[in-house]
């Protein structure tokens, strides 16, 4: 909900304009839905088409909700408001479908409750709602009532909050139904407890399969293939496809590197002679970064800078350098030196006026905002223990977090608050009163504590990036445009990556909303492209693709994996452990077998074990120290007593099981507890996004992102 702190701070709301915007978003709803089997589409849910207009539109929305908050946006996260969207777009769809189909719906009476009712939605309470969670309902009236005066986007990101309400009200309720719809039976909770609570013991023999080397077991075609038909039903995939790559890097070359060094070391003799440093470096020709004056200690300073500028008495105006960090050539200027507190502490009371930074006074004057902290101040210092007055005048007066503390601001780092508040509290004494102009208004002051002074420095630094230059760039594309060109083939390409030592990057199931590739940033161009109905299996790209932090990319599609089974050898190659495993255990079986029912000959030659278990039960997945063997569990807890089962290929072990021995629970009729957990259970699935995961499963989707973004 970040986009509607903006919508925070203009405060307001009026109940007719209310009544307008939801009759709008009534409206635009209903327009959007006879629009939506309009123009190319980016899905379709179950035949319902979702059209790109639509995408699009939602799209920009969420991209300026973001942005709000945000406005440096990495291409990462941009995709992952493309890629959100569409899926909020298919939930929509699919959600809108079992709300109709359950007889749930929010009306605009409801839903205008939800905005100015005794009980607001949990949103409005935290958009517009004080430190105690209490929703001043004439703050809201005052924004709707300024609403027609702002800029159209805050109208919009009014529509997108009563939706984004509307949505949360439908999950919740359907949330509740489907919570509500679990009922467990007395006869079904004994059966439970039985289960949970009765335990088994038994005489188990077992040869584990790590006595057979894998040397001696053959698996053919024909296992391969048996297995894959036994568990192909395990391998379920949506689309994928398979790459190999090869990453070309623009780096700054040692010719690159020697003229950034050398442009700074031109640079010394006049950046030292410089009558204002801040000046010097602040033209964008000398320097790439501005001068900053903040204070730093030596914890603030990069380490091979730090002896140079506290430990070996240079003063003001002496310059060190050049030296290399963070990929770029620096020379670095002390400008100030003072002994400064690292943290301080202080209290305030604020007097805003009309047109100070942060105000919603819209009447005081600064004039009267001046006079009226000078009167505070006299009142102040008239008093000698004047803690108890200054709490009762930040209540009154202040507008953030402090007017419930007294005023106090708590500790604050040196550097911290605006300049001319932060300066005095530096060079005030503890106890010190008095007034201090910023752009929020005027501040009464007390400094209430600070620690003990340490060194400090202004430092002004002059950097020069280590830069690509458009001929190291044109020597680098020249060879991946030379490996692109000369290799069309799968076998060409990996002949050459041998022969010239470069790098073969893989990348194997990508799907089609995957954007993050290792080595790579932001590589949709190559996951479209893989997708491609024109790209196939063995195929070279088609270009270089030339992608964000100047890298050049050749890739190859190695591996089709078309909506359904896994192919049979992806699912042999994923899976050779447990076939071998699969293969041990039949030869497990018959060696065991082999052996009758001489136990002696089973541990002395197989060197199977024979050992005792105990307080095996049917919802425990282990046996003893054989590790997983759920199935093996499950047939122990189905034997009777005295009965002999096997030999029998479990996991990772062939077993005999004997004597097997049940302690029952203990008799009981309340069965509340298991009611509770089981409920629990249901509850965390469902709503763990469970319901909708079964929805979606059960829906076709054809999705065609990868043609649009």
């Amino acid at each position: 909900m970040a986009a509607i702190e903006k919508i925070r701070r203009r405060s307001g709301l009026l109940i007719a304009i209310i009544g307008i915007a939801l009759l709008a978003f009534v409206l635009q709803d209903l327009f959007q839905s006879q629009g939506r089997n309009m123009g190319p589409t980016v899905a379709t849910v179950d035949g319902d088409k979702i059209s790109v207009r639509d995408y699009e539109a939602l799209k920009e929305r969420n991209l300026e909700s973001r942005r709000s908050s945000n406005n440096n946006l990495s291409s990462t996260e941009t995709y992952g408001i493309y890629n959100n969207t569409l899926e909020e777009m298919i939930k929509d769809n699919i959600m809108t479908k079992e709300y109709e189909a359950a007889g749930i719906g929010i009306t605009s009476e409801e839903l205008m409750d939800q905005m100015t009712g005794d009980k607001p939605h949990q949103w409005v309470v935290q958009s517009f709602g004080d430190a105690n969670g209490n929703v001043d309902k004439q703050r809201v009236a005052e924004y709707l009532q300024n609403l027609n005066n702002l800029p159209a986007e805050y109208y919009n990101r009014w529509l997108d909050f009563e939706k984004a309400v509307k949505q949360n009200r439908l999950e919740t309720k359907f949330d509740n139904l489907v919570k509500a719809s679990y009922f467990l039976p007395t006869p079904l909770a004994k059966k439970y407890y039985e289960n949970k609570n009765m335990k088994a013991s038994a005489d188990v023999i077992a040869l584990r399969y790590s006595t057979i080397p894998d040397s001696t077991v053959v698996v053919t075609d024909a296992d391969n293939k048996a297995f894959y038909e036994e568990n192909k039903f395990r391998y379920e995939t949506d689309e994928r496809r398979d790459i190999e790559y090869v990453l070309f890097e623009i780096k700054p070359s040692l010719e690159d590197r020697q003229e950034a060094l050398k442009f700074v070391q031109d640079r010394k003799a006049e950046f030292q002679a410089a009558e204002s440093a801040a000046n010097y470096v602040n033209d964008s020709y000398n320097s790439d970064k501005r001068y900053d004056s903040t204070w730093l200690g030596r914890k603030d300073v990069p380490e091979m800078i730090e002896q140079a500028i506290f430990d070996n008495g240079n003063g003001v105006g002496y310059v060190y350098g050049p030296y290399e960090n963070e990929d770029a050539f620096n020379l670095v200027r002390i400008v100030d030196m003072q002994n400064r507190p690292d943290s301080l502490r202080a209290s305030h009371i604020l007097i805003g006026y009309k047109g100070a930074m942060g105000s919603q006074d819209t009447i005081t004057t600064k004039e009267q905002a001046e006079a009226k902290a000078n009167e505070l101040l006299a009142q102040l210092k008239a008093i000698k223990n004047n803690d108890e007055l200054f709490a009762e005048m930040a209540a009154e007066y202040n507008t953030d977090a402090t007017k419930d503390k007294g005023g106090d601001l708590d500790w604050f780092i040196d550097g911290a608050m605006v300049p001319e508040f932060n300066e005095y509290v530096i060079n005030n004494p503890m106890g010190s009163l008095g007034v201090v102009e910023t752009p929020f208004g005027y501040h009464i002051v007390k400094v209430t504590d600070k620690t003990q002074p340490q060194p400090k420095v202004r430092l002004a630094f002059l950097e020069h990036k280590i830069n690509w230059s458009t001929k190291t760039y044109q020597n680098v594309y020249a060879e991946a445009n030379k490996f692109f060109a000369e290799n069309r083939t799968y076998d060409q390409f990996n002949k050459a990556i041998e022969e010239q030592g470069l790098t073969k990057r893989t990348m194997p199931g990508i799907q089609k909303s995957t954007y993050q590739i290792t080595g790579l940033e932001n590589p949709r161009e190559i996951v479209r492209w893989a997708f491609d109905e024109n790209t196939k299996k063995g195929d070279i790209s088609d270009k270089i693709f030339e992608l964000d932090n100047n890298q050049l990319v050749v890739a190859a599609l190695t591996g089709v994996i078309h909506e359904g089974y896994a192919p049979l050898e992806t699912v042999i190659e994923r899976s050779k452990y447990q076939i071998l495993n699969k293969k041990k255990g039949e030869m497990a079986v018959e060696k065991l077998k082999a052996c009758g029912n001489d136990v002696d000959r089973m541990v002395n030659e197989l060197h199977a074990e024979s050992t005792t278990i105990s307080d095996v039960n049917i919802e425990s997945r282990v046996l003893s120290n054989f590790g997983v063997e759920a199935d093996i569990v499950g047939m122990i807890m189905g034997m009777k007593e005295g009965e002999e089962f096997g030999p029998v290929a479990g996991n990772a072990s062939a077993f005999i099981i004997k004597n097997v021995k049940f302690t029952a629970p203990a008799e009981t009729t309340d069965y509340s507890s298991i009611i509770r957990e089981k409920t629990s259970q249901f509850t965390n699935r469902a709503m763990n996004n469970g319901v909708y995961s079964a929805l979606r499963n059960n829906v076709k989707i054809k999705d065609n992102r990868t043609e649009i973004f």
